[in-house]
């Protein structure tokens, strides 16, 4: 099976694309590891410096949880906050940080549901092709042999068919994405406090993801707009908008169309994943488990 980014007018197929992600997971896993073993060194005692950590990889992450675990029932003695209402309205619809800047909040809520909800349709649509990949090659075992054909029977689950489904949520989850970047830039840029904490490295991370959200839709309106594609059966306003992404279906476009998908396809691998433990970005995941500990936290 291949692809539509590629080089050159040739497609990468699923075997490069899958060893690129395998390649980016475990880069992101690997990150993850070493601040789950690093946070479990800390020390929960004042004044005690904290341990060596000598406990192998499954030794580090007990120890994480375990550290983890302690500080939360600690904390739990000093706040009454139920922690499933931390997790709803703290943590998932950041309550804290909406009463401290609206603005703030609903950029940062732009850019969970835009990447949550593209990152969601590409398992999804990874979750369909499987099937499909299956049985093209040949995978003969009692499990294959009964859902296979069953699923390639149903038009829905049917890649080709799938991919047309998810084209305008997507275009929406990107649309938003790319107002929570704008705006994130615009912070930056117009409210002096907020530019005086920027530093060269906030702004090279907000011009990679802003890169990242527009080579995705010129790759993808390209790619239904491009020579000798004459087919098109998506919404109309969908396919004006993939004229807007192509300058009004401008050659080069079309022309590096594979190559501009692959680009995209690299940086959302190796930034989006893969770079998030090694970067800033760990705060979606450090900042979640802190408002649990603390009960929401203080504002």
């Amino acid at each position: 099976m291949e692809y539509f980014s590629g080089i050159a007018g040739v497609s990468i197929t699923f075997a490069v694309m899958m060893t690129m992600a395998v390649l980016a997971v475990t880069l992101f896993f690997v990150g993850l590891y070493f601040n789950f073993r690093k946070w479990g060194q800390g020390s929960l005692a004042w004044g005690i410096e904290p341990e060596e950590g000598k406990h192998g990889i499954i030794g580090s992450l007990i120890v994480f949880a375990k550290a983890y675990w302690k500080q939360l029932r600690a904390y739990s003695v000093h706040h009454g906050q139920n922690i499933l209402v931390t997790i709803v309205f703290d943590v998932i619809f950041l309550r804290r940080t909406a009463r401290a800047d609206p603005l703030r909040w609903f950029m940062h809520m732009c850019i969970i549901i835009g990447w949550m909800g593209l990152f969601t349709l590409s398992g999804l649509m990874f979750a369909v092709e499987i099937p499909y990949l299956l049985s093209i090659y040949g995978f003969k075992f009692s499990l294959s042999s009964t859902l296979i054909p069953i699923a390639l029977n149903i038009d829905f689950i049917k890649p080709e068919v799938f991919r047309e489904h998810v084209q305008l949520p997507a275009q929406l989850l990107g649309y938003l994405l790319l107002l929570g970047i704008l705006i994130a830039i615009g912070r930056r840029l117009f409210i002096p406090k907020v530019r005086e904490n920027t530093n060269s490295y906030d702004a090279i991370i907000l011009i990679t993801l802003l890169v990242i959200v527009v080579t995705g839709f010129i790759a993808h309106a390209g790619r239904y707009i491009a020579i000798g594609i004459t087919d098109f059966t998506g919404y109309d306003f969908i396919f004006y908008d993939y004229l807007f992404w192509t300058l009004g279906g401008q050659a080069p476009f079309l022309t590096y169309v594979r190559e501009i998908a692959l680009t995209h396809s690299v940086l959302s691998l190796f930034l989006g994943i893969a770079f998030i433990p090694y970067s800033k970005y760990i705060h979606v995941i450090t900042t979640p488990l802190s408002m649990i500990v603390n009960k929401g936290g203080e504002h």
